[in-house]
């Protein structure tokens, strides 16, 4: 009886290797994933350092191209009574800080009323503090006999822990407290002068950050101004870098238009929601009876331009002239609750879902790009925060990397 031949081990070996890489491995370690999605990732957190670090350069630019969409109808409009680009651009500038100075005094009138009678309202607060009766079941009365209670407590805990100091050390520990004993106490602290030293420190602050405020407003006026006045628009210069690509030129000018009108349509919702947190503002204080009711109604208006902080610092104005008016803290922490619903409501839900619908947006995509901006350039940040995201949304439109991301944050 014969058996086949058994086949040679080289052979053997080969089909083995064969079979065993044909045969998926599950202990084969897993494929590392691609790098392109890391190589974003770090590009995105590339460009967000550089836009942090290059504030001081990027926000008067930002803002300066804004303010040239927003006033192109204008300077178009005054081109055609003027003959001349420049001049027209010259008179839309004008017009621009008209309406910057006019919202600057309006605020500024409430902001140094609210100061000037600061020192009344501190007398207003010690007048009723001192009227107020001591009881001994007062919060201030049974705090003050707890510390003297914790500290008569530390008193005899020192006094046992000192109370057996071993005999080589009783001169030194006689010695040290005849020495504490010389130390002077400390005078005082004087509630008036630290108060003054506080408000000195707090106007040099705000007297720098006004200045920085007042340089970049310039800037940008000055951008805006040669971003109008040239022969032909910057827009139209633009475009021109893609003049041998036809359908890139296409998307770029369609992109273009689409921001230029989200800015206008932005715009548009900053007046209206302005307009009616302004009445809305007006019509509270003059039925709480307080004076200048239309000031307070344009310094309402104006300070809402500043998504959130504006209407944070209307509400300690408010509240504070509530106060002096009234002498009742009740009426003033009412006071406060209206506007703080009324910034909740107008500023922040109105404004989100107009921007939203005209934007064809998601509100809570708006909201959170504003406070990214806010976090990124400060006020500067809230204040063009609502456009950045709606251009955002716009470019990452008109490219074919950014579609998804404009599908998250579409309506």
């Amino acid at each position: 009886m014969t058996f086949p031949r058994a086949p040679h081990k080289r052979t053997m070996n080969a089909a083995t290797t064969q079979e065993r890489d044909a045969t998926p491995n599950s202990l084969a370690a897993p494929a590392m994933p691609t790098s392109g999605a890391a190589l974003r990732l770090l590009a995105i957190l590339a460009v967000i350092v550089a836009m942090w670090w290059g504030r001081s350069f990027l926000i008067p630019v930002t803002a300066g191209l804004i303010l040239a969409v927003l006033v192109t109808p204008l300077t178009g409009w005054l081109t055609q009574i003027v003959r001349n680009r420049a001049a027209a651009a010259v008179l839309s500038m004008l017009l621009v800080l008209a309406v910057i100075g006019l919202a600057a005094a309006g605020f500024g009138t409430q902001l140094g009323r609210v100061v000037d009678r600061a020192p009344d309202m501190i007398s207003l607060v010690a007048q009723q503090l001192s009227q107020t009766e001591p009881g001994a079941d007062s919060v201030l009365a049974r705090a003050r006999q707890a510390f003297g209670e914790l500290d008569r407590a530390a008193e005899r805990i020192g006094g046992v822990r000192r109370a057996a100091p071993p005999p080589g050390r009783r001169a030194a520990a006689a010695a040290a407290a005849a020495a504490a004993s010389a130390v002077p106490t400390p005078a005082p602290v004087d509630t008036a002068q630290s108060a003054t030293v506080a408000l000195r420190e707090t106007a040099v602050t705000s007297s720098g950050a006004l200045f920085h405020f007042l340089g970049d407003l310039t800037l940008v006026i000055f951008i805006a101004f040669f971003a109008l006045a040239g022969s032909t628009p910057l827009a139209a210069r633009f475009l021109d870098l893609w003049a041998d690509d036809r359908p890139r030129q296409v998307r770029a000018a369609s992109a273009l238009h689409e921001g230029a009108r989200q800015i206008h349509l932005y715009g548009g919702v900053l007046l209206v929601t302005n307009t009616i947190v302004g009445l809305l503002i007006w019509g509270a204080f003059s039925a709480a009876g307080l004076p200048d009711a239309a000031g307070w109604g344009m310094a309402a208006g104006v300070l809402h331009v500043v998504p959130y902080l504006g209407m944070a610092v209307l509400t300690a104005m408010g509240t504070a002239e509530t106060y002096l008016a009234h002498g009742s803290v009740v009426t003033a922490l009412g006071m406060a609750a209206f506007i703080v619903l009324l910034s909740t409501v107008v500023g922040t839900v109105v404004t989100s879902i107009l921007q939203g619908r005209a934007a064809r947006m998601n509100p809570t995509a708006v909201f959170i790009g504003v406070v990214f901006w806010g976090v990124l350039w400060g006020v500067w940040g809230l204040l063009l925060g609502p456009a950045l995201v709606v251009l955002t949304k716009v470019a990452a439109e008109h490219t074919s990397v950014g579609r998804r991301f404009a599908g998250l944050m579409a309506a």
